[in-house]
């Protein structure tokens, strides 16, 4: 009777040892994270030169970018800089070279995410031009170390010509606590 007694009294203390829960799942969002991204993305730009016929052209680019979580709660402002890479010579249908300042809203606190951006975007070659920039996509954070993205965009700027870009990208984002 007694062995029994000591037996129970073992297992209800055993219950008691505190231990890490199953149900909780690793933190994935970007709270008080920075650090680089790198897009591969193709793009689509009309440019209107006044005086001139519209000319667009595609044309695959490269875009690296600095985010940083400014607040706290995860969301994240990028400044970054994309590069046309070598394709057809289109003349001033596609955008060279331009600057970019983003906010990034992330929904979602799971590996699996979505997100808005909205910002300026600002193509410097051939033309100087300024204007919006907004893009949609989902994330993939296998941890809060590193993730991926696919986004979708659309970004319109008006200075010596008018330019609009679509593009859609694929990146990668390495991040810092």
């Amino acid at each position: 009777m007694r062995a029994r007694g000591a037996l129970a009294a073992a297992i209800a203390a055993a219950a008691l040892v505190p231990r890490q829960s199953s149900a909780l799942e690793e933190r994935t969002d970007h709270r008080d994270t920075f650090g680089p991204a790198l897009d591969l993305l193709v793009a689509r730009d009309a440019v209107a030169v006044p005086g001139q016929a519209t000319a667009s052209a595609w044309h695959p680019a490269l875009r690296l970018a600095f985010g940083f979580d400014a607040t706290g709660d995860g969301d994240e402002i990028f400044l970054g800089a994309q590069g046309s890479l070598a394709g057809e010579d289109t003349g001033d249908a596609r955008v060279t070279l331009a600057l970019d300042a983003r906010y990034r809203a992330t929904f979602g606190v799971d590996a699996w995410k979505t997100f808005f951006e909205a910002g300026l975007w600002a193509p410097l070659a051939p033309r100087l031009a300024v204007g919006p920039v907004v893009a949609l996509g989902f994330l993939w954070d296998p941890s809060r170390a590193f993730g991926f993205h696919v986004a979708a965009g659309f970004g319109t700027a008006f200075g010596e010509a008018r330019i609009a870009s679509f593009s859609a990208s694929f990146g990668a984002q390495i991040r810092f606590e």
